[in-house]
């Protein structure tokens, strides 16, 4: 399935841009991260906060994409375009955060849950000091991170080491990357189109996955799966598998 190659042909022209502009840092990572976990939910206080990521008043955007080629993601690469964490102290920043997946024999039948799966474990951070509200539906994501996390080394770095982590340790999982976006809001508006045409993919997929009866022709995703040659696929897997339900 190639649902969505052409978002990620597009994310690589936007870091391109941002690279001959002088804007982008990588780190490779290696081994798991060294941060301790909490375990009750974060909570960091505005009074506590070091940097706010995403606020409602600022631009947000953030997705979850996957591929079933996996070498043509860098896997273990974090990208961050503009200042990390540590020189966003005391500020407020536009954010997008950009988790890209490659995978083997992603198919009609087993896409929805592998998706299921991989949201779950995108959302599994609990890093002491790192608090994130995320709005999946919206693809925002609104974070907080304590002064006293900054203090001790906390950076994208290592948020984005612990998402590898996470995503890594699926089964059918065979390499991830991370896109951190803090620039500016032009430069997070610039990548915003790209979440959210994702977002119409996921919705027809959530759609197909939870509905009983698939009416095409008063669904408001409709337009998206007739572009879309793979949702077409997954709309007559689904639509055989509820014809064989109801006999």
């Amino acid at each position: 399935m190639r649902l969505f190659n052409h978002h990620f042909q597009d994310i690589n022209a936007f870091l391109s841009r941002k690279h001959k502009e002088g804007k982008v840092n990588v780190f490779h990572h290696q081994g798991k991260v060294d941060w301790p976990v909490s375990e009750d939910r974060n909570l960091v206080l505005g009074q506590d906060t070091a940097v706010e990521l995403g606020n409602p008043r600022d631009a947000s955007t953030a997705c979850l994409l996957w591929l079933n080629d996996p070498v043509l993601i860098a896997h273990r690469r974090v990208s961050v375009v503009g200042p990390d964490l540590p020189q966003l102290k005391g500020k407020r920043a536009s954010f997008a955060k950009i988790v890209v997946v490659g995978g083997e024999d992603f198919t009609e039948d087993n896409c929805y849950q592998r998706y299921r799966e991989m949201e779950q474990v995108r959302y599994d951070i609990h890093l002491q000091g790192y608090m994130m509200r995320g709005v999946s539906q919206y693809q925002r994501e609104w974070s907080r991170i304590s002064r006293e996390a900054i203090d001790k080394g906390f950076s994208f770095q290592v948020l984005g080491g612990a998402l590898i982590d996470k995503m890594s340790a699926l089964k059918f999982v065979r390499s991830v990357e991370v896109i951190f976006v803090t620039s500016s809001r032009e430069d997070v508006l610039q990548i915003k189109p790209v979440a959210d045409n994702a977002m119409k993919i996921i919705g027809a997929m959530n759609k197909m996955a939870s509905e009983l009866s698939l009416d095409c022709d008063t669904c408001e995703y409709s337009e998206v799966c007739d572009d879309v040659a793979e949702l077409r696929s997954m709309r007559q897997a689904f639509k055989a598998k509820e014809a064989l339900a109801h006999g």
